[in-house]
């Protein structure tokens, strides 16, 4: 059974993707391609609209506005079941859920909480080709908010043999919970079982960072603690990055040397009172890494 078995998709409504002969963004493609088995899996199209015009504290809302908010949301139902049916043709089961709601990113953790889903799909919605990928701020609080495992996935189609890059920490030094390191493994390693390619694991620290131990003791401590998290996992020598340098600059070059598809990264849920710092590495990396990223968050 996949770990990928019940998967919310947020779709964009307000792209109208009928003019695809295909009738499929890269969202559902990207997710059928991470659900190994059809018959047991369950897909929720979710689609949230809303326009302040419409809304009941606007002060010319009245009964045309009404009218038009109807006809907005039955749009929003439209876009939805197009997909829906197209899904529906290739054997998964799937529900539509559309939401007149702002802002949009707290109907998804809800649903994603209430639904119990194994894995939130979204495209990041930024396409622009110049060094600094920035997430949109609708991808910046889920990454903050949702505790369930989150795709933000760009434009580029994954290829035969996609490249999976799991950054892991296994000496804690950013405080990472227990368990975190095994959990961004086993997505990667699931994610390699669905769609097939390849595994490497990258592990930066700095060793001029401290000063009173000397390199070759760092790197020999780092070195052995990649080791032991590595034991259980078939990952090859040659696939295991350990980097003396910045965590983000060290992930940033594997995943440029590699042409990495999907980096897999862990990142710790906040509350309100701290939702200003997502957790360590995460938060200086999501607006460069160019490629799909799989955020896992600690049980």
């Amino acid at each position: 059974m996949s770990v990928f078995n019940k998967v919310l998709i947020a779709l964009d409504v307000y792209h109208d993707f009928r003019d695809d002969p295909e009738h499929q963004p890269l969202e559902i493609t990207k997710t059928m391609a991470m659900i190994g088995n059809r018959v047991d899996a369950q897909i929720y199209l979710v689609g949230c609209g809303f326009e302040e015009f419409l809304h009941d504290s606007y002060s010319n809302f009245g009964p045309d506005a009404v009218k038009q908010r109807k006809e907005f949301c039955a749009e929003m139902e439209r876009r939805l079941e197009l997909f829906s049916n197209t899904l529906e043709s290739k054997g998964f089961k799937v529900e539509c859920r559309v939401h007149w709601t702002y802002p949009r990113y707290e109907q998804i953790v809800k649903e994603a909480h209430e639904l119990d889903v194994d894995l939130v799909v979204q495209h990041v919605n930024m396409r622009q080709p110049h060094e600094l990928h920035n997430l949109s701020h609708d991808s910046w609080q889920l990454v903050k908010t949702c505790n369930k495992p989150l795709l933000l996935i760009r434009d580029e189609a994954w290829p035969k043999e996609p490249v999976i890059l799991a950054a892991v920490d296994p000496v804690h030094s950013h405080h990472k919970p227990l368990g975190l390191d095994y959990a961004i493994l086993n997505a990667a390693t699931e994610t390699r079982k669905l769609i097939g390619g390849t595994i490497n694991v990258v592990h930066a620290f700095s060793a001029s960072a401290l000063g009173f131990a000397s390199p070759g003791s760092i790197l020999e401590i780092h070195s052995k603690a990649m080791d032991e998290l590595l034991t259980d996992y078939a990952i090859p020598s040659h696939a295991v990055h350990l980097r003396d340098e910045r965590p983000v600059n060290a992930i940033l070059q594997v995943q440029d040397a590699l042409h990495a598809n999907i980096v897999v990264l862990g990142a710790l849920s906040r509350s309100r009172l701290s939702e200003a710092i997502i957790g360590n590495t995460a938060d200086r990396l999501l607006n460069f890494v160019k490629s799909d990223l799989l955020i896992i968050k600690p049980s």
